[in-house]
């Protein structure tokens, strides 16, 4: 029985590209009503920030492809929208004053 480490990735994210995508919304229960027995999978993590939504999809390349716009009609209806990806927090470029 081969134990994976504790500091290793586990196999589902070393394999998988980043899947998350954030919704501006006024709350949680916004998103999750939006995206309610939507196809291709979509679930709503919990809040990343004060704005939006962090959201996870578990769709292949195929079905992103086929899924993807149903999911953003879906925000649409409910007045939400998809915002572009934060960026992490070490990557802010520091300027000479």
């Amino acid at each position: 029985m081969n134990h994976q480490d504790s500091k290793d990735r586990p196999w589902h994210e070393e394999e998988a590209p980043d899947r998350r995508f954030y919704v501006v919304a006024p709350s949680v229960n916004a998103v999750r009503r939006a995206l309610f027995r939507a196809p291709g999978g979509a679930r709503v993590v919990g809040r990343h920030d004060r704005e939006t939504i962090a959201c996870l999809h578990t769709m292949d390349a195929r079905s992103y492809e086929r899924h993807w716009p149903i999911l953003l009609s879906r925000l649409g209806k409910a007045g939400l929208r998809v915002a572009p990806r934060p960026r992490p927090v070490g990557d802010h470029v520091q300027r000479d004053g």
